[in-house]
């Protein structure tokens, strides 16, 4: 029998092992070390949250060169998926699952391009995957140590990202669902402990960097979603706003009219979010530069940024639910485009060219990339996105009428709060860009996985049970006889 563990346990160790001797001596040639958004990070701007940057700074310790932080980076996410492995065989006692589960984590090269650059997704990744470890080893013992481990990892994923929500929105549902191996209240309060201790220690270590008042990003998301909106009564709206701040309020309404209306009537939709995304991008940071340093200055920071943009959006709800709604269908398809698409959105441009601020904002959309395959990408997502929020629901319906739910079903709804509210989170504070979806894959495999293995039982007992009225009924018969 120990024999027999040791076996299992190198064979489970084998995944991770190619995993990291593949990308030890495989650089990827197209990834640059350093985006857009790395300083930002390295030099820890005041918008940021701290958990990255406290990790960067981590790495800075170890390693002199800054290129050789990536191999923290995908060694960390190497290690988590070989934690959830552990936890794995300690669960189900099945190799075969377990290794599959492995190599869906592993194998997505999209998601491991992000290991390889200075950005959010790769510590985010692996955050994901230890809160599913955690989450596994709940459900299996319901013990008060997993489930502060799981509150941690939560509060963690949050210290680095605001879609971090998402994991904090899933542990009411993980403490109700496992067994009640120690009390509910213990376990509780040892997971609302863990959230605050992590949060406040990222809260002490943002300001010992940057006192005073706490600077996001949130108004400058917020501003270029208003730019985005059509609102009913624009001119109430105008006329409501300070002296100061109604150059940017006329602003928004008539110089992003042409823009709107250009949007509204895109000839199909997987161009219309993806193009309604670089809009959106280019009304956050490039847009009315006069009157909206006039209103920073006034303000004394990026709140009244904010204040403009929440008068907007309050006057244009109805139309804010639908661009999250854009923004959803962008970041569940994965910008997937089929040359169709593509060559009724370039027509539709040339006829009413000059497209509004074409300069900006049609260069960018140019060059963003599409996935092979992209109907088949497409309907693949969209399958997932049904599956995941089925579990969901069934789960929390499930735990409110007390049924008995399996272990892999538990699992596979808590994957789909997470990942349907984490899409949420970035539809509605962000735009629809594929890499936050990515950022979620491992409770997206984890979850599809875990629905699979649920509904390959039921199909088996569902067998059994038939198999043995049949049985009943010849040897009825046969008694009969």
């Amino acid at each position: 029998m120990g024999q027999q563990k040791i076996v299992r346990g190198v064979v489970a160790v084998a995944p991770v092992a190619i995993f990291l001797a593949v990308y030890s001596l495989y650089w990827p040639p197209d990834v640059p070390l350093i985006g857009p958004d790395s300083p930002s990070y390295l030099d820890f701007h005041a918008i940021r949250s701290a958990g990255y940057p406290f990790f960067l700074s981590i790495l800075k310790l170890i390693f002199a060169d800054r290129s050789h932080y990536v191999i923290a980076q995908y060694t960390l996410y190497g290690l988590s998926v070989l934690l959830f492995a552990w936890q794995l065989l300690k669960t189900e006692q099945n190799l075969l699952f377990c290794l599959i589960v492995e190599v869906g984590l592993l194998a997505n090269w999209e998601v491991n391009r992000f290991h390889f650059t200075i950005i959010t997704e790769t510590l985010f990744l692996s955050i994901g995957v230890c809160f599913l470890a955690a989450a596994l080893a709940h459900l299996r013992a319901g013990s008060v140590a997993s489930l502060a481990a799981a509150a941690a990892a939560a509060a963690a994923a949050l210290a680095v990202r605001l879609t971090g929500l998402a994991f904090l929105a899933a542990l009411p549902v993980l403490l109700f669902a496992a067994p009640s191996a120690s009390s509910w209240v213990k376990r509780l309060a040892a997971g609302i402990l863990l959230i605050v201790v992590v949060l406040g220690a990222e809260s002490l270590y943002h300001s010992a960097y940057h006192p005073g008042p706490r600077e996001t990003q949130l108004p400058i998301q917020l501003f270029g979603k208003a730019g985005m909106v059509s609102v009913t009564h624009p001119e109430q709206v105008i006329d409501d706003a300070p002296p100061v701040e109604r150059p940017l309020q006329e602003a928004l309404e008539y110089q992003l009219a042409p823009a709107r209306k250009l949007l509204a009537a895109t000839p199909n939709m997987a161009t219309r979010c993806r193009l309604e995304v670089w809009y959106e991008i280019f009304v956050e940071f490039d847009f009315a530069p006069d009157e909206r340093t006039a209103v920073i200055e006034a303000a004394h920071g990026w709140r009244g940024l904010a204040a403009v943009a929440l008068a907007r959006l309050r006057a244009g709800m109805p139309d804010y639910l639908r661009l999250t709604g854009d923004h959803l269908f962008c970041l569940w398809t994965l910008w997937a485009t089929d040359n169709n698409e593509k060559a009724a959105l370039a027509a539709y441009l040339a006829a009413h060219e000059p497209a509004p601020f074409a300069d900006s904002v049609l260069p960018s959309f140019e060059k963003s990339r599409t996935p092979p395959f992209p109907r088949v990408v497409r309907a693949v997502m969209l399958v997932i996105a049904a599956v995941l929020a089925l579990a969901g629901i069934w789960v929390v319906v499930g735990l409110c009428l007390r049924r008995s739910l399996g272990l892999p079903l538990k699992l596979s709804g808590i994957c789909g709060i997470v990942v349907h509210a984490g899409l949420v989170v970035s539809a509605l504070g962000s735009v629809g860009i594929p890499r936050y979806t990515i950022g979620l894959w491992p409770p997206m495999v984890v979850g599809i996985l875990f629905f699979g293995a649920w509904a390959a039982q039921q199909t088996v007992r569902l067998a059994r049970i038939i198999g043995g009225r049949k049985s009943g009924e010849v040897f009825s018969g046969a008694a009969r006889s």
